[in-house]
């Protein structure tokens, strides 16, 4: 009678999760990249009306975004999410999503929230 072997498979599935398991603490070089780019996020924020944001501006909100992509940091994925889909609010970028005030509004305060738990990510 075989018996099957389940101890090896079993062992390396566990320490293959657990190198790939994320950390869950933000390393200095997330911090590095995100903190200025909240910064930057912030102060684009700050001109945005859900009643009326010039399309152009919309560029502005994704230009800081481009260093995020290589970020693993749960904050710096959701920051750069969020704050992509306030861009495309703004210039009706999305065609599955389409740019109304309310969802504006809402991206915004979403977006806004994310900043503050990026700053609370990267705190010493």
């Amino acid at each position: 009678m075989r018996r099957p072997i389940i101890g090896a498979p079993l062992a390396f599935i566990a320490t293959v999760c657990l190198i790939s398991a994320p950390t869950a603490v933000a390393g200095d070089d997330d911090c590095a990249v995100l903190l200025p780019a909240a910064d930057r996020l912030e102060a684009v924020f700050n001109d945005i009306a859900p009643t009326g944001t010039p399309p152009w501006v919309a560029a502005q909100v994704r230009a800081p975004l481009s260093p995020l992509h290589n970020l693993s940091s749960p904050p710096g994925i959701d920051l750069r999410i969020r704050s992509n889909m306030v861009a495309s609010q703004i210039d009706n970028g999305d065609p599955y999503r389409p740019a109304t005030p309310e969802r504006l509004a809402s991206d915004l305060a979403k977006a806004r929230d994310l900043l503050v738990a990026v700053r609370e990510w990267c705190a010493p």
